[in-house]
């Protein structure tokens, strides 16, 4: 299996996600855009929630995840976009202790409504880093998607939309790396290889074959519990 599983307490976390993807298209509404490998594929009852540094492609991977097997499509950082305008002059006006809360905010609407589920959820790098965020990860299905320097470097090179990055992105990015690695792996059942060898619809495979996997897995013990 490619993933890694840590034993977590998941007989309530695992069914279909009308949050907007706002900016961005998602499957089913989007024709060309449609699920092509759903046969089999079992409808999630809460989000699986993918975490990793900036520029990991995270959002790239949930929307390929929408693509090829018909999960739903969330990204916080978009929703608050759409909601409070760009990131950037957040953190500009408001500091990010503001941009903070917006985000929990965020994460928390979508982790609590009932309608947002079988989504592929991509969160801001520095979310799991509030307390009350990795709190409510404790209790949901979370993807680490992990990536090294060589992966992202070519990606932030020169650039200036990442508040957290500056002024240097490559030095702030290692930093912020080695800050965060332990706190995405305590929160993380799912192990996903994001580095710069892979295609991204290799990644996406694994992925669903493993969220798959482990719903199964806990159907089955839930299953047997209850019978």
């Amino acid at each position: 299996m490619n993933a890694q599983f840590s034993p977590k307490d998941f007989a309530e976390t695992l069914a279909h996600s009308a949050l907007s993807n706002p900016g961005g298209r998602v499957a089913g509404v989007d024709g060309d855009l449609g699920p092509v490998g759903t046969e089999g594929t079992v409808a999630l009852t809460r989000p699986v929630v993918l975490i990793g540094p900036m520029a990991a492609g995270k959002s790239f991977l949930a929307l390929h995840m929408s693509k090829f097997f018909g999960y739903d499509f969330v990204d916080a950082d978009q929703v608050i976009v759409q909601r409070h305008g760009v990131i950037a002059d957040l953190f500009a006006q408001h500091g990010e202790k503001y941009f903070r809360d917006l985000e929990a905010d965020v994460i928390q609407e979508v982790l609590a409504d009932p309608a947002h589920a079988n989504a592929i959820f991509s969160v801001g790098g520095g979310a799991p880093m509030t307390d009350r965020v990795a709190q409510m990860l404790e209790h949901e299905l979370v993807a680490y998607l992990q990536v090294d320097a060589a992966t992202v470097f070519p990606r932030i090179s020169g650039n200036r939309s990442r508040p957290m990055l500056q002024p240097d992105p490559e030095q702030r990015w290692t930093e912020l790396l080695e800050q965060r690695r332990s706190r995405y792996e305590a929160l993380a059942q799912i192990l996903v290889d994001g580095t710069s060898q892979r295609q991204v619809a290799d990644m996406a495979q694994d992925l669903h074959n493993d969220i798959q996997n482990l719903h199964q897995q806990l159907h089955g013990a839930h299953h047997q519990t209850s019978s």
